[in-house]
């Protein structure tokens, strides 16, 4: 307990998940980075804004075709929101295992 106060614990996230999150967090950068709402980009992409919602807080896995609209509509490709997302992915892990590292 640094300074007498309990750490906070952080939940474990399933490996999925935490891909789910990453690639939800690229895909709002990338909506982010085109000035488009939500809105904009679902109804641009043909996605109900609930699923894109859901999908940019990792709630839910993208399927391929959603995917591939969704890429269309930033003007990208699946090839390059993968490789976003396997960064973001990677920094993450390497960022929780010095937080455990500190931690132990």
């Amino acid at each position: 307990m640094p300074g007498g106060r309990p750490v906070p614990s952080v939940p474990k996230v399933e490996p999925r998940q935490a891909e789910n999150v990453a690639l939800g967090r690229v895909l709002r950068q990338l909506r982010k980075d085109a000035r488009l709402t939500q809105d904009a980009l679902a109804e641009r992409a043909e996605v109900p804004i609930t699923k894109l919602q859901r999908i940019e807080t990792g709630d839910i896995d993208a399927d391929w075709g959603t995917l591939r609209r969704l890429a269309y509509a930033l003007e990208t490709s699946l090839t390059e929101v993968f490789r976003l997302t396997e960064f973001d992915h990677a920094e993450e892990q390497q960022q929780d295992q010095g937080h455990h590292r500190r931690d132990q």
